[in-house]
C-alpha cells in the first residue's frame, strides 16, 4: 500500500512498525468537505450580504474551514500489527483507538463522488459492536489500494460473518459472479413519488427557510423578489392559493422524489455467487456494493406504506445478523417497485415462495372493535379541541367543515388497519403484518428467535387481546404480533416452540449440543 509515513515523536510499540499517514490526496477532499459541511450558513451569509452588510466572518469561517481540514491530515496517523489495528487522531484531543483484529467483523468501503473525483475511498473497519462503540476509519485510501487492504483486515475474520462493500469495485462485480435475478427496470422509478421522499426533502428545506425569518429582521423578505412575489400572492383569494400550493407542492416533491430514487437506485442489482453469498449493488453517483452472508439471513420485512400500496408497490429488506446499528440491522433486497417483484425476489431469497403470500389468520371481531374504537377516540379528541378553539374564539365554526374528512379518514383507516391485521405460522417461519400507512409484514425464521414477550395494556386486558412480541439478535431485535386474541397467543408460542424440538433449522448455523450444554430450543427459550 502506497502511503508515506508519518512523522510521529512517539515511538513505536514492540513491533517497532512506524505509523501511517492517510493519502496525502485527502488534502484536497478535507477541506472542500468543511466548506461543504458549511455550505447552508455560507448561503445564508451571501443572501444577507445582498441586502445590505458586508458579511466578513464568510471568509472567516472558509479559511477555518480549510484549516481544520488540513489539520485532520497532519494528526491523523495508523499501523496495522499482526495483532491490532491503531489509529491515532484528534487535533486537541488526541485518541489512540486499538481494535484487536480478531474481532473485526465487517469492512466498508464508501466513495462518495468527491473522493472519486480523487481516486479515494473511504475504509470503514466494523466489529460488529453496537452501543456506540467506536469503530476505525480510514478516509481515504487511493481506491486501488482498497482491495488488498480489505483482504488483510478480512484474513481473521471468522466463519459465518457478513463481509459488505459500500464502493464500486471494479475486481469484484457482482454482475460478472453470478445471474442477476433483481430485473430492475428504470421504469420502476413511477414509483418514486408515491414513497413520499420528495415531500420529506421538501419539509426539510421549507424548515431551514423559515429558521431564516429568526435572522435580520425576516432576512428572506428582505429580498426583491421576494417583495414581489409575496405581493401578488396576498391579493390571491384562499382557495386559490391552497389549490396552486398544493398543485407546487405535487409537482415539486415528484421531481425530487424522482431524482432521489435514480440517484440511490439506478442499476439495481442482485447475484448470488454462491450458494450463501450475496452480492447487492446499485447507485447513479455514490455507486454502493453489499455483499451478504445468507447464513446470518433471518428472515425478509415487507414494506408496503399506504401511498405506494395505492399503485401496487411495495420494497423488501432482509433481516439480518451482524450488520450493526446504522443499518437497523436490515438490508435492502429490492427498491420501491412491483409488489409481485418484491414479492418474488424475497421468496427466492428465502426458499419458501408462500411465505410472503400466505393468506393470515385474521385477529377477530375484539381487534376489529378495537381499531374502530380507537378511531372514533381520534375523531373525538379533535372535536373536543376544536370546541374548545371555538369558545375561546381562535377559530371559527367553519372549522367543522374539516370533520367531513377527518370522520371519513378515521373510519378508512380504521378498516384497513383491520384488513391488514394478521399473522400465521410456516414450518421454520412465523408471519405477522400490521399497519396502515405503514404497514409491514414479517417473515421471521423461528430458529432466529431467542425470547418471547406477551404485553398487555388496561385496554387490551378489558378486550380480551394482548400483544405478541417475538425476540431475536437480528434487524430491529422485536417483531410485533399486536392484538392478537389472548387465548391464541400462548398455542401460537407453543406451537413455534414445538417446531423447534421436532425440525431441522432453516439454515443449518446452530452445531449440535455436546452433553451438559442447554440445547437452543424452544425448552430454554425464556417467555415474559
Amino acid at each position: 500500500m502506497t502511503s508515506e509515513p508519518a512523522d510521529d515523536s512517539e515511538p513505536a510499540n514492540d513491533t517497532g512498525l512506524p505509523w501511517i499517514r492517510l493519502n496525502p490526496r485527502m488534502l484536497f477532499v478535507h477541506p472542500l468537505r468543511e466548506l461543504i459541511r458549511y455550505l447552508p450558513i455560507i448561503v445564508l451569509a451571501l443572501i444577507a450580504g445582498s441586502v445590505g452588510g458586508e458579511p466578513w466572518w464568510v471568509y472567516v469561517l472558509s479559511g477555518y474551514g480549510i484549516v481544520i481540514g488540513v489539520l485532520r491530515w497532519v494528526t491523523t496517523t495508523y499501523r496495522i500489527t499482526d495483532s491490532h489495528v491503531q489509529i491515532k487522531r484528534g487535533i486537541l484531543n488526541r485518541q489512540l483507538l486499538s481494535v484487536p483484529r480478531d474481532r473485526i467483523r465487517s469492512v466498508d468501503v464508501d466513495s462518495t463522488i468527491l473522493h472519486r473525483i480523487f481516486g479515494l475511498s473511504v475504509v470503514k473497519v466494523g466489529t460488529g459492536a453496537s452501543h456506540g462503540t467506536d469503530n476505525p476509519e480510514f478516509n481515504a485510501m487511493r481506491t486501488e489500494d482498497v482491495p488488498a487492504f480489505r483482504g488483510e483486515m478480512l484474513s481473521h475474520v471468522p466463519r459465518n460473518v457478513v463481509v459488505r462493500s459500500d464502493a464500486s469495485d471494479d475486481t469484484d462485480d457482482p454482475e460478472s459472479a453470478g445471474h442477476n435475478f433483481s430485473r430492475w427496470k428504470p421504469s420502476w422509478v413511477r414509483y418514486a413519488p408515491f414513497t413520499l421522499s420528495g415531500v420529506s426533502s421538501i419539509v426539510v428545506v421549507v424548515f431551514f427557510v423559515l429558521q431564516t425569518q429568526f435572522f435580520e429582521n425576516g432576512l428572506l423578505t428582505r429580498l426583491p423578489v421576494v417583495k414581489q412575489g409575496l405581493s401578488q400572492v396576498e391579493h390571491l383569494p384562499t382557495l386559490t392559493l391552497v389549490v396552486w400550493a398544493s398543485c407546487i407542492l405535487i409537482v415539486a416533491a415528484s421531481i425530487v422524489a424522482v431524482v432521489r430514487y435514480l440517484l440511490s437506485y439506478s442499476g439495481f442489482a442482485i447475484s448470488r455467487i454462491d450458494q450463501s453469498t450475496l452480492h447487492i449493488t446499485h447507485g447513479l453517483l455514490h455507486t454502493r456494493q453489499i455483499t451478504l452472508d445468507e447464513r446470518r439471513l433471518r428472515g425478509i420485512l415487507l414494506s408496503e406504506p399506504l401511498s405506494l400500496r395505492a399503485v401496487g408497490g411495495a420494497w423488501t429488506h432482509a433481516i439480518m445478523t451482524g450488520l450493526g446499528r446504522q443499518r437497523g440491522g436490515v438490508a435492502l433486497l429490492s427498491p420501491p417497485g412491483p409488489r409481485d417483484e418484491a414479492v418474488r425476489i424475497a421468496s427466492e431469497i428465502v426458499g419458501v415462495e408462500t411465505a410472503l403470500t400466505e393468506s393470515l389468520v385474521p385477529h377477530g371481531r375484539r381487534a376489529h372493535r378495537r381499531r374502530y374504537t380507537r378511531a372514533a377516540t381520534f375523531a373525538g379528541v379533535i372535536a373536543i379541541i376544536a370546541l374548545a378553539a371555538q369558545l375561546l374564539g381562535d377559530v371559527t365554526p367553519a372549522v367543522w367543515w374539516a370533520f367531513v374528512v377527518i370522520v371519513p379518514w378515521s373510519a378508512f383507516l380504521a378498516w384497513d388497519r383491520y384488513r391488514g391485521l394478521g399473522h400465521a405460522l410456516l414450518p421454520g417461519w412465523v408471519i405477522g403484518r400490521s399497519g396502515s400507512l405503514d404497514r409491514k409484514r414479517f417473515v421471521l425464521a423461528t430458529e432466529g428467535i431467542i425470547g418471547w414477550t406477551i404485553r398487555r395494556s388496561l385496554f387490551q386486558r378489558r378486550a380480551g387481546l394482548a400483544t405478541v412480541i417475538a425476540t431475536t439478535a437480528a434487524g430491529r431485535h422485536r417483531y410485533t404480533i399486536p392484538d392478537l386474541p389472548f387465548d391464541e397467543a400462548w398455542p401460537l408460542i407453543e406451537a413455534v416452540n414445538d417446531q423447534l424440538r421436532s425440525q431441522t433449522p432453516p439454515f443449518g448455523t446452530i452445531s449440535p449440543a455436546r452433553p451438559g450444554e442447554n440445547v437452543p430450543n424452544g425448552r430454554n427459550r425464556r417467555v415474559s
